[in-house]
């Protein structure tokens, strides 16, 4: 079959690679950079993640893929150190660090990690869904943890939808990190020298080894036409209209398609029923902010510090390199910082040395050591679509891959559920899709 995929992030290189090995003619259309969300740029001789990656010893798709694309050498394992950031800098990478906290109590301490533990037994997401994260938390653990840790937590991540979001998505957080821990002290994080870019160039070199195309083109439409003869009978072709690098028009036909990016991008460019087109528009995603500092010297001992605190700029700070050090960064110290929020927001579509100038000030007052004129480069990512909002009793919101046009199919970020979006699950979701299309 002639198949188009549209869109080269994971989900979208993962089901050209896997159609391309079944011997399916695949032309995959990006108008962006590889990789979506885990794309990268060069930085020496290597490459350094746009957005930050890390994956975990339960991640099996992606590890499989890793060991298949012959990049197992590549791949590394590091136990490495995490803070918690709510008026002062807390150490927060194991259950002795949640023990000695002494921002709450022993009592609601015991009972979160109690929270936290149970929840890991727990094998159906079912019981979470009619339930919202806030109240099974203050349920759980108290409205004195639920206000001290939970909540700053929760609005970090979903801004003005936190008290709306899912039981099922916390309860997710605490089932997969209770997952990646080789004992109960320690916790095994894994990243790919050369970044995971890595992985996606190997799955396009593969595609286009086994005859597929690389289109960088944006696709602008996507329609039935009408039905053609074919040696089996009738069939339906799809037309796949794009505009290409200089700006010029271009139409092709294909027996299949699938498309892999934000479902609110599938609704401009095909013409859907009304009750399809309302169920793609309640899907809900948080944009994200992030600013990647390199610099001459390291500002902390931690590698992931979340942050707890309303006036906070940004909710997560990543020392990049206290996971991993790649001869090929020069030295440099790399650091990211973290915001979701709406893309309405005026921050986000703020100038880059206006966001840069908005954080810098907090990481000074969490390091009193840190030094701007330690930084030697800097750079803004901007994401449109990263975090969907799980709502209560999701699984009714989560489209299926069949669109009603015919030979049509999505898989998309939002369908990764109940567990939430990641590497790993992009990467089943691809190989699902081409599953469901063959």
């Amino acid at each position: 079959m002639d198949i188009a995929v549209i869109g080269a992030g994971a989900t979208g290189l993962a089901a050209g690679y896997e159609l391309a090995k079944k011997g399916h003619a695949v032309t995959v259309f990006e108008k962006d950079k590889l990789g979506g969300l885990a794309s990268a740029r060069p930085i020496g001789e290597t490459y350094i993640d746009d957005l930050y990656h890390h994956i975990f010893t339960s991640d099996r798709e992606i590890i499989a893929y890793i060991d298949e694309l012959g990049l197992s050498g590549s791949l590394t394992w590091v136990t490495p150190s995490n803070g918690l950031y709510m008026d002062r800098l807390y150490p927060f990478t194991n259950p002795a660090d949640l023990l000695t906290f002494p921002a709450i109590s022993f009592a609601d301490r015991v009972r979160t990690g109690l929270t936290v533990l149970t929840a890991k037994g727990v094998s159906s997401y079912k019981r979470f869904e009619d339930v919202s994260a806030r109240d099974w938390l203050i349920s759980r653990t108290g409205a004195r943890v639920y206000e001290k840790l939970w909540r700053p937590l929760l609005y970090a991540k979903f801004d003005s939808d936190a008290d709306a979001v899912s039981g099922v998505w916390i309860w997710n957080k605490f089932k997969l990190r209770g997952s990646t821990r080789q004992n109960i002290n320690s916790e095994s994080l894994g990243y790919l020298y050369g970044g995971f870019i890595k992985l996606y160039e190997a799955m396009r070199d593969e595609i286009l080894r086994n005859g597929g195309v690389m289109a960088r083109e944006e696709v602008t439409g996507i329609s039935r036409e009408p039905d053609v003869p074919s040696p089996s009978g009738k069939r339906t072709r799809l037309r796949v209209t794009g505009k290409g690098p200089e700006g010029r028009n271009t139409a092709y036909t294909f027996d299949k398609a699938l498309f892999t990016a934000a479902p609110q991008g599938l609704a401009t460019l095909c013409e859907f029923p009304a009750d399809y087109k309302n169920r793609l528009a309640r899907i809900k995603y948080k944009a994200n902010i992030c600013v990647t500092l390199f610099l001459k010297k390291a500002v902390s001992k931690y590698y992931w510090v979340t942050i707890a605190d309303d006036d906070a700029p940004f909710v997560l700070f990543i020392e990049h390199t206290n996971l991993i050090r790649d001869e090929g960064y020069k030295g440099a110290h790399i650091v990211y910082l973290s915001r979701y929020l709406d893309e309405t927001d005026p921050l986000y579509n703020s100038a880059d040395a206006e966001i840069t100038a908005v954080f810098l000030p907090y990481v000074k007052k969490m390091f009193p050591n840190f030094d701007e004129r330690d930084i030697t480069a800097s750079f803004v990512s901007r994401a449109r679509y990263t975090q969907p909002v799980i709502y209560k009793r999701y699984s009714e919101l989560r489209l299926p891959f069949e669109t009603p046009i015919d030979g049509l199919y999505l898989a998309s970020m939002p369908q990764i559920y109940p567990e939430d979006r990641g590497q790993n699950y992009a990467l089943a979701l691809g190989k699902r899709a081409a599953e469901e299309i063959v």
